[in-house]
């Protein structure tokens, strides 16, 4: 289905068949895994990276920054496209885009280098959020929330993958071989959309150039008119730590091992649980808010996320409690730290793909380009915010002090929650 297309109605895209949409809904979740086994892979490289192209922690967090504001930046983009070209296509010039990014990083001289070519990588990821959500949510509006959260699940199945794989390979070749590898898998999935994008669209409307573009500002308009989206897209930027992930990548590994004294293997493990969360949360969450009302679950979801972050930030608190119940549980340091870190990653990552769920829901087809576009720009460009705030927290008072007023955030967008209308069927049913 293509929005510059005549849209096809939701009853039919339900009726196309089975393996064409079964088909759809694997595609996008493989290209969603490896746009972030791409992404978090490079953690791993870093330091080997660093010491051979000459640059430290400054001009890291320089190349952060740059990233973020381009691949987040370039996602407001795509409501705009989509009258244009075929979504599949879209997608498969973001996984080219991103091949090529990764192919060039693997042949930098120097850190200016390094910097152009992951930022590249970064616009041609930036596709993958705004038009693979559309695209599943167009395919799939009985179950959104169960399928939504499957892509994100599979997703963060790449990004745990990534630390160990990307390791492994770095003690077989160097890590310029690593990204001239690993760009062959987002060419294969680039191939892959471009070789079937007629069976995910209708045939293009007759329409002038003009005319699409000016049905993509109207369009735009209609959602920044649209009062559920304006709140989504709020709860999506008040939480701190439940977003992409930036803050809790950044800071929880070294709490764990400066503040809490984990040796790096172990601390390897904890942050694997957590990402183990990450991939089983969501589905439930997601499951269940196809089946009752999906604010009241996002509310609970963000609820629980304010507790656990609560729990994260005071384990001794939380072991003290525990030991006073079970004495012998209360000696469990580490197991209780595996299950409060279990608990917070499958919790708090939920909150996005019940909010990707939430703006399809208040959005007909013809504008849910533009909403996803919009929605991933205003929520994501909040993530360099947070990390700056939190950084700026843990620096001065600790990571109690830090976590303890991102729990906060949580507890607020469940109020803003309150101005939205869930405005999905009643009568709308699984399938």
């Amino acid at each position: 289905m293509t929005s510059h297309a005549v849209p096809l109605p939701e009853t039919a895209i339900e009726e196309a068949p089975a393996v064409g949409r079964t088909f759809v809904l694997w595609l996008t979740n493989t290209s969603h895994a490896v746009n972030h086994f791409q992404n978090n892979m490079v953690a791993t490289l870093y330091p080997v990276i660093m010491a051979e192209l000459g640059f430290g922690y400054f001009e890291l967090g320089t190349l952060t920054a740059i990233r973020t504001i381009f691949g987040n930046g370039s996602q407001i983009m795509y409501g705009f496209l989509t009258p244009f070209i075929h979504r599949s296509q879209l997608l498969g010039v973001g996984n080219l885009i991103m091949s090529l990014g990764t192919l060039a990083t693997g042949f930098v001289g120097g850190f200016g280098g390094f910097a152009v070519a992951r930022t590249v990588t970064s616009i041609g990821a930036s596709a993958q959020h705004p038009v693979g959500a559309s695209m599943l949510a167009g395919y799939y509006p009985r179950n959104r929330g169960t399928i939504l959260a499957l892509n994100s699940s599979i997703a963060n199945v790449g990004s745990l993958l990534a630390p160990a794989v990307a390791g492994f390979m770095l003690l077989v070749f160097g890590w310029r071989q690593v990204f001239l590898v690993v760009a062959i898998l987002s060419l294969v999935v680039a191939a892959a959309y471009f070789l079937f994008r007629d069976r995910l669209g209708a045939p293009p409307a007759q329409h002038s150039a003009g005319a699409r573009l000016r049905e993509g500002r109207t369009s735009y308009w209609r959602v920044l008119r649209n009062r559920n989206i304006v709140v989504i897209s709020l709860v999506q930027m008040v939480g701190a730590a439940g977003g992409e992930g930036g803050v809790n990548q950044t800071y929880i590994g070294p709490h764990l091992v400066n503040d809490l004294g984990l040796n790096l293997a172990m601390a390897g493990v904890a942050l694997s649980v957590f990402q183990l969360g990450s991939i089983f949360g969501p589905l439930w969450f997601g499951w269940l808010s196809d089946r009752i009302s999906r604010r009241v679950v996002i509310q609970v979801s963000l609820l629980l996320s304010c507790l656990a972050t609560l729990a994260l930030a005071h384990q001794d608190v939380v072991l003290e409690w525990l030991g006073a119940w079970w004495p012998a549980i209360g000696q469990s340091f580490i197991a209780v730290l595996l299950l409060n870190l279990l608990l917070y990653g499958g919790i708090t990552s939920s909150r996005m793909t019940l909010t990707q769920a939430l703006v399809a829901d208040s959005l007909p087809d013809v504008d849910r380009d533009a909403g996803f576009s919009l929605y991933y720009f205003i929520a994501f460009m909040s993530d360099p915010v947070w990390s700056l705030v939190t950084g700026t927290l843990m620096e001065n008072f600790g990571f109690a002090f830090a976590f303890s007023r991102i729990s906060v955030s949580y507890l607020v967008g469940m109020l803003l929650l309150f101005f939205m209308v869930d405005s999905r069927r009643r009568s709308l049913r699984p399938v």
